[in-house]
């Protein structure tokens, strides 16, 4: 399995994790490796960028674009140029139009205002699919399979919610008239730094302010990038001892992350706080 393969298949177990954590993680803060100072904070937004689209054409329902489109006169979901390669596009539809304001963290809050319906479309980069969450995020993959961009779950201003619906090579984004709002990440890790912890490799895996807030879609992006960066990671135990961070470790300023840990059942990871031993396996 490749590397965007194996962040998939732990993350896709969550209904199982869930269901044995409820015992046990009002625990898990107290000691998943060392606490390396306060949470990373988001900073506050940083610029606003609008884009309009033209005229609505009433009663009509809006043509579906293909991703060639999309990519071609949509607004980027990242600067290609910065991060190193692209994240896809999103297009309004005619007469709709999108704000992206940068919340300087790696993501940025995407509002788009449009007559309700397919308020927009999505499209991955070129070869790349978009995959909707259980919790209703989206995240979209390039052509190798790795996460790109993680979209949250979008909402109206008074809470509606509304949905990512997957067309031929793109995604609609469907709602409410707008405005319709959502996070667009692209940049899950700050850092995975190699140290010595308990006698052995540690590697401390700072995440982005807004994956320790975000849903399915911020974890999968996570566990890609961190699997594309460092290939140890990849590896079920390491994978494993991630998901337990993410859920019970949120707020700590790193999560530390062991190759040599055993791996062992879901339960035992939860009950040592994402630390067992060969005594646990």
């Amino acid at each position: 399995m490749g590397r965007g393969g194996s962040a998939r298949g732990v993350l896709a177990s969550r209904a199982a994790w869930a269901g044995a954590a409820a015992a046990v993680v009002a625990g898990l803060t107290a000691g998943c490796g060392p606490d390396d100072g306060a949470p990373v904070t988001p900073s506050p937004p940083a610029s606003t960028a609008p884009t309009s689209t033209g005229t609505a054409s009433p009663g009509a329902a809006p043509a579906v674009p293909d991703a060639g489109t999309v990519l071609q006169d949509g607004v980027p979901l990242a600067d290609a140029a910065r991060l190193g390669h692209d994240a896809g596009s999103l297009l309004p539809v005619d007469g709709g139009d999108v704000q992206v304001v940068d919340q300087g963290d790696g993501s940025v809050v995407a509002t788009v205002q449009a007559p309700p319906g397919a308020l927009a479309w999505v499209a991955p980069p070129p070869g790349g699919r978009g995959e909707v969450q259980t919790d209703g995020s989206l995240t979209l993959h390039d052509g190798a399979g790795t996460v790109v961009a993680a979209l949250a779950a979008p909402v109206t201003a008074d809470g509606t919610r509304a949905s990512w619906r997957p067309v031929g090579d793109v995604v609609a984004l469907d709602g409410p008239a707008g405005p319709v709002s959502f996070v667009v990440g692209t940049v899950p890790l700050e850092g995975a730094t190699w140290g010595e912890a308990e006698g052995g490799r540690s590697l401390a895996v700072v995440p982005a302010p807004w994956v320790r807030d975000g849903g399915l879609a911020a974890q999968q992006a996570l566990a890609s990038r961190l699997s594309a960066t460092e290939p140890e990671a990849a590896s079920p135990s390491m994978q494993a001892q991630l998901w337990c961070h993410v859920l019970g470790a949120r707020d700590k300023a790193s999560w530390n992350l062991e190759p040599w840990r055993p791996e062992v059942p879901t339960t035992t990871l939860l009950a040592t706080r994402c630390n067992p031993t060969d005594d646990d396996a």
